[in-house]
């Protein structure tokens, strides 16, 4: 269907405010509807079916004759409003802890497929219904509208009060270069641990292992748990206890994004002609073998998808993605299965290699982007 969520290349947004006319005003409330209506849908699909929501694809087959038969629109325009409602279901879910209802629309807001603007010279041309536009003027005095405007134009989300214009930089392909050197990364509970190697010449050399700690995100973890332990203990008042609960959520995750923002920020620095490969732990959080309940808190306040994605924009290198499976029970070099005579000791079985096992992990995450990257250069 037209425009997908993920483009290559990085997202850049220009935002300024405007008055919507009397048009855009009567199309963002049918919008509005035709989401709500849409949720509706989705909602009684995921009712019979528990596990899973609705794509957008399937959802438009549902809602496709409904929306051409209601609104004399675009037919495109039924793209974005799917994709919107299949987006809000799955964020209330999360939420809410795998809790499902219809959330409810409050505003006025439609994303536009980028086969319905189109950028002429200051102005964006929206196409309602077939030869028939909505024409809005570009703030082009923006500081950053002259450098992302070289980018395709990607997204269009109009409120009934802002305009928000997405592109897509980093050239035509959207594709970063892979780095002279790669910077494997173990991200841990308290460390990350980082193997560097060069590969110049056609011949990988490991460079330096280093192991970063984590004590400050460690030490705001806790901190507020404990308060938040307290909140729920001492505050009676189901109101208040949840507002101060919100309160302490949101200078967690602040001063959490700080601490990863300057460790991010020195490690791009450190490296700057380096690719990071990283362990694709998508999906970690819902794998149903772990039992234990002190390990499923750890997991669920550890903020291992935010610093890489940190990394990932703040680098100018392609960013790589392994499979984290066996990392720490294989051998990197032949595969074997490994044993652990004492702690800090890890040992092959096959091959008799032996390694440290603090970070045995990092250095297997490099000989997989080692080899991903001979894959992607072949």
């Amino acid at each position: 269907m037209g425009h997908p969520w993920r483009s290559k290349g990085e997202k850049r947004t220009v935002v300024w405010e405007h008055e919507p006319d009397e048009s855009l005003t009567v199309y963002l409330r049918d919008m509005q509807d035709a989401i709500r209506y849409s949720l509706q849908v989705a909602y009684r699909t995921s009712v019979r079916d528990p596990e899973r929501i609705p794509s957008p694809i399937t959802l438009r087959r549902d809602v496709r004759d409904w929306f051409n038969s209601r609104y004399d629109y675009a037919r495109h325009h039924v793209n974005p409003v799917c994709r919107t409602a299949v987006a809000m279901l799955k964020s209330y879910k999360k939420n809410h802890h795998g809790e499902l209802r219809i959330p409810e629309v409050k505003h006025l807001a439609m994303r536009v497929d980028s086969e319905l603007f189109k950028i002429v010279g200051k102005n964006l041309r929206i196409t309602l219904r077939p030869n028939q536009y909505v024409w809005l003027p570009i703030n082009t005095s923006n500081k950053h509208y002259g450098e992302y405007s070289r980018g395709r134009a990607s997204e269009l989300l109009i409120t009934d009060r802002k305009v928000c214009l997405t592109f897509v930089v980093n050239g035509d392909d959207g594709e970063k270069k892979l780095g002279e050197r790669l910077v494997a990364s173990d991200l841990n509970f308290r460390t990350v641990d980082f193997t560097k190697a060069t590969m110049g010449g056609g011949q990988p050399a490991l460079v330096e292992v280093e192991t970063q700690p984590l004590r400050e995100v460690v030490r705001i973890q806790n901190d507020f748990s404990r308060r938040r332990r307290a909140l729920q203990k001492h505050v009676r008042n189901p109101q208040k206890r949840a507002k101060k609960l919100r309160e302490t959520r949101g200078r967690q995750r602040n001063r959490i994004k700080d601490a990863l923002q300057k460790l991010s920020a020195e490690q791009v620095k450190q490296n700057p002609d380096a690719s990071f490969v990283f362990e694709n732990l998508k999906g970690i959080r819902k794998n149903r073998e772990v039992k234990s309940k002190k390990l499923r808190t750890y997991l669920n306040r550890w903020p291992y998808r935010l610093y890489q994605s940190m990394v990932e924009y703040k680098s100018e290198n392609r960013t790589l993605y392994v499979s984290p499976r066996g990392t720490s029970t294989e051998c990197p070099v032949c595969g074997g299965k490994l044993e652990h005579p004492t702690w800090a000791l890890s040992r092959c079985k096959t091959c008799g290699a032996d390694y440290n096992r603090d970070r045995l992990a990092s250095f297997a995450i490099l000989c997989r982007g080692l080899r991903l990257c001979a894959a992607l250069r072949i």
